[in-house]
């Protein structure tokens, strides 16, 4: 299997905040079982639009261009998650103050017991939050939410239907005019860390008697049986986050492995799911800016799960609450979830 991530919107707070401007991440998992049909399909799709020879932006594509793409993909058992804000609603020193005490969380409750290697790590983490310009760190936040859901969504949806694509998964990761180091620093010492506190503290959501042994035999870790520097970092972990060990069959989740032992990042011109990842992106957020009419993106629905949760943030707001979601968005939200699919078989 293979995820695609993308996004779109500026992540800036627009000149005037009299109307919503959403900015969005989004990721897509393409079955490898079916990906090089599905991208045959799409280059020969793309084969008939205007100028086929060059790589076509999803700001581009006319009402029934976007329509095309998203009856193409629904025709595949493809998965796709976003989460969208409200730039509008978020000035500079809301960011600013959110993005700190992001960082003082991070550090606030080490003392002079904590083992050296922690304390200088989850400082490092803590000053590389605080530099980070406000229009990464809301782009960043946001995709470390992408990630933790699209881990959750792709396994427990593909467990029940091709478990088999659960024993590979690939990160592919747009960078736009980013460089490789850039990117790299943001996933290793933010997205990482993030993610493997999360997964200790919430392990991931399972249908019973599901066959998750294709997903166990490259991502799970039995605690005795692994190595000795695994073995002092699972240690680490239980210790840090106040967590019962794993017993008997019980398997910890190698989060550093699952997202990082197959991750690039590309230029999407090399890359059709790349490509394809955009074009939705660029779909969701014109639908919700209003600016592409119903029938370019009516059935977008149709590449989601149903699912409780809101894909709106809020930073700053109560956490646990998602923001309300009002006018044009929450007119698109409702098509969206009238369309989606059912997780559970």
């Amino acid at each position: 299997m293979r995820v695609y991530i993308d996004e779109a919107g500026a992540f800036v707070v627009p000149a005037s905040t009299k109307d919503s401007s959403y900015s969005l991440v989004l990721a897509v998992a393409l079955p490898s079982s079916t990906e090089a049909e599905l991208f045959k399909e799409y280059l020969l799709l793309r084969s008939g639009w205007p100028n086929p020879e060059k790589e076509i932006k999803g700001s581009k594509l006319n009402e029934h261009q976007a329509a095309q793409i998203i009856s193409l993909i629904s025709r595949y058992d493809v998965l796709v998650n976003y989460y969208a804000i409200d730039m509008a609603s978020h000035g500079d020193r809301l960011v600013t103050d959110f993005k700190l005490r992001q960082a003082a969380a991070v550090v606030a409750n080490l003392t002079s017991e904590h083992q050296s290697e922690l304390v200088s790590q989850l400082s490092g983490f803590a000053d590389y939050i605080r530099g980070m310009a406000n229009q990464l760190f809301v782009q960043a936040f946001l995709t470390v939410n992408l990630v933790l859901e699209a881990v959750q969504e792709l396994t427990l949806y593909y467990v029940q239907r091709q478990p088999r694509e659960l024993g590979s998964i690939a990160w592919i990761v747009d960078r736009k005019d980013r460089t490789i180091t850039q990117m790299e620093d943001m996933w290793t010492a933010l997205i990482l860390p993030w993610s493997e506190s999360h997964f200790a503290r919430k392990p991931l959501l399972s249908p019973i008697g599901a066959d998750f042994s294709h997903f166990d035999a490259r991502y799970g870790i039995t605690p005795g049986k692994s190595d000795e520097e695994m073995s002092r970092h699972l240690e680490w972990l239980y210790k840090t986050y106040n967590l019962r060990p794993p017993s008997g069959s019980e398997k910890s989740l190698d989060a550093k492995r699952l997202l990082t032992e197959q991750l690039e990042f590309l230029d999407s011109r090399d890359s059709p799911g790349l490509q394809l990842a955009d074009m939705l992106a660029a779909i969701l957020r014109r639908a919700l800016m209003k600016h592409l009419q119903l029938s370019g993106w009516q059935n977008f629905g149709r590449l989601l799960t149903s699912k409780p949760n809101s894909p709106f943030l809020r930073l700053g707001g109560p956490e646990g609450i998602p923001p309300k979601v009002k006018g044009r968005a929450a007119y698109v939200y409702q098509v969206l979830k009238s369309k989606a699919k059912p997780m559970i078989l």
